[in-house]
Parts: C-alpha cells; sequence; structure tokens
C-alpha cells in the first residue's frame, strides 16, 4: 500500500511518473494535500489529465485545508488533532484551547474521516488481515514431552 503525499507543484506531480514502475503491484493513492488555497490543475483539465491518469488504478485521496489559525494552534500545542479537539495538553491535563478552534479541528478531521470512508480506507486494512494467515500452532506429538 503506497500512500503519495502530493503537493501542487509540477515537480510534485512528475514523482506520479517516477514512481509509477515500482507500484504496479500495490493498492496506490494519491493524496492531494491542500495545506492552502491552492489547486491540483484542475483549472487545466489537460495537464491535470496528464497526471492523474497515468495510474488507471489509483484512488485519489482529498485532504481538505484546515483553518490556517486552527492549525497554528494545533502546532503550537504539541498534541496531536484529536487531542486538541479533546482539550487536552500534551500531558492529558485538560487544556484551555479556543472552542471555536476546536470545532473548525472537528470539524476538518470529519471531512478527512469521510474521505478515508469514502475510498474504503479502512476495509483495506481489513482485507490485509485477513489474508495474512495466522501461524499453526505449534503440534505436540503423542508421548513427547514438551
Amino acid at each position: 500500500m503506497v500512500f503519495h503525499i502530493l503537493g501542487s507543484s509540477i515537480a510534485s506531480l512528475n514523482e506520479i511518473e517516477e514512481t509509477a514502475p515500482f507500484t504496479s503491484d500495490a493498492e496506490y493513492f494519491l493524496v492531494k494535500n491542500f495545506i492552502n488555497n491552492t489547486n491540483f490543475f484542475e483549472w487545466d483539465q489537460a495537464t491535470h489529465t496528464s497526471y492523474f491518469k497515468k495510474l488507471k488504478d489509483a484512488v485519489v485521496i482529498n485532504v481538505p485545508k484546515l483553518n490556517e489559525m486552527a492549525y497554528e494552534q494545533v502546532e503550537l500545542a504539541s498534541v496531536p488533532f484529536l487531542t486538541f479537539v479533546s482539550n487536552k495538553d500534551p500531558k492529558g491535563e485538560t487544556a484551555n484551547y479556543s472552542f471555536v478552534l476546536r470545532g473548525y479541528v472537528r470539524h476538518w478531521l470529519g471531512n478527512v474521516w469521510a474521505e478515508y470512508d469514502r475510498v474504503k480506507l479502512l476495509d483495506l486494512f481489513d482485507t490485509t488481515a485477513e489474508a495474512t494467515p495466522a501461524p499453526a500452532p505449534a503440534r505436540v506429538q503423542a508421548g513427547s514431552r514438551s
């Protein structure tokens, strides 16, 4: 399973072609990370298609943009997004983060999780777990001592 995190530059998009030969037998996800108000050449359909259609089985995941101030506060708090939403500091104690900014992060996380659900990401992990056989239990022969 490959998650290719893309920026909106041509150099980042060129990586799609560079990695293609190494991903033919993998689940391949192109992750559009909207860290700012940019786009991935949707305005130029020829450019967009020339990059995003190179991998016929690739699945595109769109990580939406998080409000800049909310992102900055999560960074300053030095906690994961869900911990910030839960109003906890790095030690797990109650913090005093902005209710509004926590709401922005909560909404953003919901959108990210909805995107994971859309591509059935967790199903892939379940399938992988089922496809990996459990080791056979050790057999003890009758009359032997273990």
